[in-house]
């Protein structure tokens, strides 16, 4: 398993478990607050879910 740093420096596209850009995701599962999407590697068969978090909002006043 990679060390979280190196994670968070990738945005998350690369396999926790070897590096590999070969990363595919499934639907995203929204609950309040947060969401998740069950993820897999297709070079080491890793599978893992990423957890992503309501950190700020724009309203349609911003866009």
């Amino acid at each position: 398993m990679l060390e979280k740093e190196h994670q968070e420096k990738e945005k998350g596209l690369s396999c926790p478990s070897c590096g590999s850009f070969s990363v595919q995701g499934g639907f995203v599962e929204i609950e309040a607050g947060r969401a998740y999407q069950r993820m897999s590697c297709t070079e080491c068969d890793a599978k893992w879910r990423d957890v992503y978090e309501l950190t700020d909002r724009i309203t349609d006043d911003n866009l």
